[in-house]
């Protein structure tokens, strides 16, 4: 009896830690990268305009290294066209928090990538 109490109580431990380490506040706070995926992409539409008067889009992103992912995000306002946004995904939230930033804070990664894709589709 003593052990199974003992292995219970041990189980109760390791679940309240593992708990604490991954949901932290700061970690499921919107803004706060951490814990999160910084993606990169450029606002080419005014997106579509729900019943909230949100703003939804769907984009192309790239990560830091330039792996390619399709996302969908809504702002509160229509953002810019040709306006470079950094996105903060997570995979079960989706993306957490958005903002502009100028094409110097992009990575160089970030930044061939779309270079190639204005020289082969003509568009910023």
């Amino acid at each position: 009896m003593k052990k199974i109490l003992l292995i219970l109580g041990l189980i109760i431990v390791l679940v309240a830690c593992l708990l604490l380490f991954f949901f932290t506040p700061e970690k499921l706070t919107p803004e706060n990268p951490a814990g999160k995926t910084i993606y990169y992409t450029v606002i080419n539409d005014s997106g579509v305009q729900d019943n909230n008067k949100r703003h939804d889009y769907e984009v192309t992103a790239y990560s830091k290294k330039g792996k390619e992912k399709k996302l969908e995000f809504s702002a509160g306002k229509q953002l810019r066209k040709g306006a470079y946004v950094q996105l903060y995904y997570t995979r079960f939230r989706g993306v957490t928090y958005w903002e502009e930033v100028p094409y110097e804070e992009l990575t160089v990664t970030v930044q061939q990538k779309y270079k190639n894709n204005e020289k082969n589709n003509g568009w910023k």
